[in-house]
C-alpha cells in the first residue's frame, strides 16, 4: 500500500483538490477561439509549423486572454496557460481565495514565454480539433454563453451586459462576436478532447484507495525541532559583513513604491431599526386583559414586519439603482474617447454627477484611513484587502481601462470604484539608509541556514546510531536532543491543530513513511525539524467506505485530467516552439 501511495499520492490529489473545486474544467466553463490567418510583420512565434507576425501573435495572445477571462471563461484559461505543477500549486492556492482565473489573478501581467505557452497550446488544439474531428454545434455555443459567469447578473444571463461587451469591449479589443463564438466553439472542442484522450483509461480502484486511506489513517509521531529563533539571537554579524552583504544585495533596498488613485464610493441608505417592546401585561392579569394584550401584540408584530417589509423593498431598489450606476460609469469608460492614457476619470463621474474623491501619493502599508477600513464582501475578502486591489492595476499598460477597478463591494453596503491616477517608483536606498535592513536580513538568512544544517546534521547522526543499534530514544539522548510525541492524529484534527499548525503537513510526510522510519528533514519559517513515526492506524469505518467509494466514483475524471495534462506537455514539448519577446507585451 506504501508504495501505492507514494506513486499516486501527489498527482491524483492536486488533480482531486483542483477537479473538486471546478477549477481545470466543467462542461459548462469551457471556452475557445479559432485563430488563424496571416498578418503583416517579423515573425514572432512559431509552433507545429504554424507562424505568427506580431499582429496575430498580440490577436491570439492578449487579446484572446482578455475575452477569455472578461467573459468568464476560466477553465480554458487555465488549461492553456499554465505550464507546469509548481505554478498549477500557485494557481490552486488563489483559487482557495476566491481567483479562479490565473491570468487576472497574475495581474494581466504575464511573461512573453507565458503568451508564448498561451498561444502554441491554442495552435495545438485547433490543430487536434481538426485531425479528431471535434467539433460544437451553433447550438452549444448558445448555450455556453447563456450559461457564462462574464454575462451574467445575479446568476442569471443579462442581454444588456452581452450586448455591452460585444458593442464595447470586444470593439477595444480589435475583435468581434464572431471571435467570441470562435472562442467559445475552441474551448468546447479543448473539452471534448480532454475527454478524447483520457476518457477510454480505467481509474485505478487501488490508487483511489490507497490515497484516501492515507488521508484518513491516524499517525503518531516523535518530533526534533530546531527553533530559529535559537540561531537568531547568536548572530552578530561584523560591520564588515553587513557592507559585504549590502553591496551584494543592493537592488533589494528601495524606498516603497507609493501610489494615487480618484476614487467614488457609492452606498446604499444605513438600514432604519424598526423595533418596539410589547407592552406589559399585569402580572395578575384578567382573562379580558389577556387577549387584549394577545391581539394588541399581533398587531404590533404585523406592522413591524409591515414596516421592514417596505424599508427591505426600497434597499433592494437602492441596490438596483447603484448597480445601474456602476453599470453606466463603466459604460462611459467603455464610450470614452481616450483610448490610450490619461484616461479623464474625474470628467466621466462629474458627467454621472458623482463626488469624485483624491488621495494623496501613499504606500502600500499606508493607505489612507478611509479607504483600509473598507472591509471587503463576499469572494473579494478571501485573503485580500483593498491595498491588494490598487497596488494590483498594471501601471504599464497603456490601456485606459486596465488602470480602472472593478466595482469592489465593500463595508455593509457600499460599492467602490478607483483609478490609478499617479505612480512613484521604488528607488535605491544608500548603505547608511539600508544598513539596519541589511543587517536584519543577514542576521535571518545566516539564523535560516544554521538551523537547516543543525536539523540536518542531527538527523544525519540520529540515523547512523540507529543503524549501529540504538533506539530512535537512545539516539537523541545521547545527542542531547529531545523528542516531542504528537498524536495520534488525522488530517483533520482539530485539536491537534492547537499543538502544532503543521500537523496537516506532518500527517501528510507520515502517509509514505513504514512504522520506525525517519522522516526526511523538513524546513518551514521559523524552524527545521524531522520526526520518527511511532504508528499508524487506518480508519475502518461506514464513513471512510462510503468516502471511498465516492471517490472511486469520480476518479474516472482524475485519470483522464491526468492522461491530458500528460498528453498536452508532451504536444508543447514537440510543438518545436520558438518565440520572441514582444516589447510593451
Amino acid at each position: 500500500m506504501i508504495e501505492n501511495m507514494r506513486k499516486y499520492t501527489g498527482l491524483m490529489a492536486v488533480v482531486f483538490i483542483l477537479l473538486a473545486a471546478g477549477f481545470l474544467f466543467t462542461m459548462n466553463d469551457i471556452s475557445g477561439s479559432g485563430g488563424g490567418g496571416m498578418g503583416s510583420g517579423p515573425t514572432i512565434l512559431e509552433a507545429n509549423g504554424r507562424i505568427l507576425d506580431q499582429q496575430e501573435y498580440r490577436r491570439m495572445g492578449d487579446s484572446t486572454l482578455k475575452l477569455a477571462s472578461e467573459a468568464g471563461l476560466h477553465a480554458y484559461v487555465n488549461l492553456l496557460i499554465i505550464p507546469d505543477a509548481a505554478q498549477m500549486q500557485q494557481a490552486m492556492q488563489l483559487l482557495q481565495y476566491g481567483y479562479p482565473n490565473y491570468y487576472v489573478t497574475m495581474g494581466r501581467n504575464l511573461k512573453a514565454d507565458d503568451f508564448n505557452r498561451f498561444i502554441s497550446n491554442r495552435i495545438i488544439i485547433q490543430q487536434a480539433m481538426q485531425s479528431m474531428g471535434v467539433n460544437a454545434s451553433d447550438e452549444e455555443i448558445n448555450k455556453a454563453i447563456m450559461s457564462s459567469s462574464g454575462f451574467a447578473t445575479e446568476g442569471r444571463f443579462d442581454n444588456t451586459k452581452y450586448a455591452n461587451f460585444i458593442e464595447k469591449r470586444l470593439g477595444r479589443l480589435g475583435m468581434t462576436e464572431k471571435d467570441l463564438r470562435e472562442v467559445i466553439h475552441e474551448s468546447l472542442c479543448l473539452n471534448k478532447i480532454i475527454q478524447i484522450v483520457g476518457g477510454g483509461l480505467i481509474a485505478p480502484r487501488q490508487a483511489a484507495q490507497d490515497l484516501l486511506e492515507a488521508q484518513m489513517q491516524s499517525v503518531a509521531i516523535s518530533r526534533v525541532i530546531f527553533e530559529r529563533d535559537d540561531f537568531v539571537e547568536k548572530e552578530n554579524p561584523s560591520e564588515e559583513e553587513i557592507k559585504a552583504y549590502w553591496d551584494t544585495h543592493q537592488d533589494a533596498y528601495k524606498t516603497e513604491e507609493k501610489r494615487r488613485i480618484n476614487y467614488v464610493l457609492l452606498t446604499l441608505p444605513p438600514e432604519t431599526q424598526v423595533s418596539s417592546s410589547p407592552a406589559a401585561l399585569p402580572e395578575n392579569a384578567t382573562e379580558e386583559q389577556k387577549k387584549d394584550h394577545a391581539a394588541a401584540e399581533k398587531a404590533r408584530l404585523e406592522a413591524q414586519a409591515q414596516v421592514k417589509a417596505q424599508l427591505a423593498e426600497k434597499r433592494t431598489k437602492a441596490a438596483r439603482s447603484i448597480q445601474k450606476e456602476i453599470d453606466q460609469i463603466s459604460q462611459e469608460i467603455y464610450d470614452s474617447e481616450e483610448e490610450k492614457r490619461p484616461l479623464d476619470f474625474e470628467a466621466i463621474l462629474t458627467k454621472r454627477k458623482q463626488n469624485i474623491k483624491k488621495t494623496e501619493l501613499f504606500a502600500r502599508a499606508g493607505v489612507p484611513k478611509e479607504l483600509s477600513s473598507l472591509a471587503l464582501r463576499g469572494n473579494f475578502n478571501r485573503g485580500k484587502t483593498i491595498a491588494d486591489f490598487i497596488f494590483g492595476l498594471n501601471d504599464s499598460s497603456q490601456d485606459a481601462y486596465d488602470l480602472v477597478s472593478d466595482a469592489l463591494p465593500v463595508g455593509e453596503h457600499g460599492w467602490i470604484i478607483f483609478t490609478l491616477e499617479e505612480v512613484v517608483e521604488p528607488t535605491l536606498l544608500d548603505y547608511t539608509a539600508a544598513r539596519a535592513r541589511a543587517r536584519a536580513q543577514l542576521v535571518s538568512e545566516n539564523g535560516s541556514k544554521k538551523v537547516k544544517e543543525a536539523a540536518l546534521a542531527a538527523l544525519d547522526t540520529t540515523k547512523k546510531l540507529i543503524d549501529s543499534g540504538k533506539s530512535f530514544d537512545e539516539a537523541l539522548t545521547e545527542q542531547g536532543l529531545t523528542a516531542l510525541p504528537l498524536g495520534p492524529f488525522g488530517m483533520n484534527d482539530r485539536e491537534t491543530q492547537s499543538k502544532d499548525p503543521s500537523f496537516r503537513l506532518l500527517h501528510q510526510k507520515a502517509s509514505g513513511l513504514n512504522i520506525g522510519d525517519l522522516s526526511e528533514a523538513i524546513d518551514e519559517n521559523d524552524r527545521s525539524l524531522f520526526f520518527h513515526l511511532v504508528s499508524r492506524e487506518i480508519a475502518d469505518t461506514e464513513e471512510s467506505k462510503q468516502r471511498i467509494e465516492s471517490m472511486i466514483n469520480n476518479s474516472k475524471n482524475q485519470v483522464m485530467m491526468i492522461a491530458f495534462l500528460n498528453w498536452m506537455h508532451q504536444q508543447y514539448d514537440e510543438a518545436d516552439v520558438k518565440g520572441l519577446a514582444v516589447e510593451d507585451q
